[in-house]
């Protein structure tokens, strides 16, 4: 058998496996999982002046990231 033909047939076969293995048991494509649990993720909340998204513990009582109370 030509080499080339060889190189195109594997690739073929690691395709179809990729394919095949990326769909789960009820014919619906499988998402990847998150890595941690729910509670080791902390809210988050938006500066109410840049807009910039930080966690909820880190805003001043105004609202505001650390970098905006600084600088006003």
């Amino acid at each position: 058998m030509n080499p080339f033909r060889l190189v195109i047939l594997g690739l073929l076969a690691w395709f179809v496996y990729k394919v095949l293995r990326s769909w789960g048991s009820d014919g619906s494509p499988t998402r990847p999982r998150p890595r941690g649990t729910p509670e080791q993720y902390e809210m988050m909340a938006r500066c109410l002046r840049c807009g910039t998204f930080v966690p909820r513990d880190s805003l001043s009582e105004r609202g505001r990231c650390r970098s905006c109370e600084k600088n006003h």
